[in-house]
């Protein structure tokens, strides 16, 4: 099996072991699907929940630019007036695709 992609891997296997880091990686990755399309068709409450959940989420996995991105959507949708587009749905999916290779690597997968 490869090796923790990222520091951010790195810590959390350092902190848990490599199994639950591994584990947890893999929640990340099978969740991330339903998290974003529950995203796009939640109301208000629900997008901005997911949205906070996700920059979380992402950080925790290493995901930086996901990360910074559901940090961007989740400022706009605490505003109030902020709406969620298709295109925030599209760059967050592209962001994930671009770390879960290496992800799925490390979990296995």
């Amino acid at each position: 099996m490869a090796g923790p992609p990222n520091a951010a891997i790195v810590e959390l296997a350092s902190a848990i072991g490599d199994d639950a880091a591994r584990e947890i990686v893999r929640i990340f990755l099978d969740d991330f699907p339903d998290s974003v399309a529950n995203l796009a068709k939640g109301d208000h409450e629900e997008q901005l929940r997911i949205s906070h959940g996700l920059k979380s989420s992402a950080l925790h996995m290493g995901a930086a630019a996901l990360s910074a991105r559901m940090a961007e959507v989740e400022r706009r949708l605490s505003l109030g007036g902020g709406a969620l587009s298709p295109d925030d749905i599209a760059a967050a999916s592209a962001d994930f695709e671009a770390v879960a290779p290496s992800l799925r690597l490390y979990a296995g997968g």
